[in-house]
């Protein structure tokens, strides 16, 4: 009998050994940089692509906006919104090459290496104004409207 309990406590300890418990790591979500607005530009073929002072987003109580004057001549603008350095986390573009932005509406950028330029086509010459805004981890909504 002692030989049973002795084999049959073995047997047990082992089974315990073997299963399966399932223990689930927690995921640890990327540490995504703030989007510093008080630092950004917008960039694109109506300023050079340069960090002009003029074109520097301004806190204002719909967001972070500027100002920017616009020839209407059928042609795109192409732009995106970075930092002086152009940070990967810190320049914003479109999820896809030549996205499209509409007068009004509002866009989501991206802000990260593989962002892309985005596209404006005014349809009258006049000022217009480019407001962003924090949407959600990574991300900036975009409206452009006219002055």
């Amino acid at each position: 009998m002692k030989k049973f309990l002795t084999i049959a406590s073995i047997c047990m300890a082992l089974s315990a050994c073997s299963s399966s418990g399932s223990f689930k790591i927690p995921e640890i979500a990327p540490d995504v940089p703030r989007i510093q607005f008080e630092n950004m530009f917008l960039r694109g073929v109506f300023n050079w692509w340069e960090a002009d002072p003029s074109y520097k987003f301004k806190r204002s109580n719909s967001g972070w906006t500027v100002d920017v004057e616009l020839i209407a001549d059928g042609q795109p603008y192409d732009f995106r919104l970075s930092d002086a350095k152009w940070t990967p986390s810190q320049s914003c573009g479109g999820k896809y090459k030549g996205q499209p932005v509409m007068l009004g509406s509002t866009v989501y950028l991206v802000c990260e290496q593989g962002s892309e330029n985005l596209q404006f086509t005014p349809s009258s010459t006049g000022t217009y104004r480019f407001t962003a805004t924090s949407a959600s981890t990574g991300e900036v909504a975009l409206v452009v409207s006219k002055v």
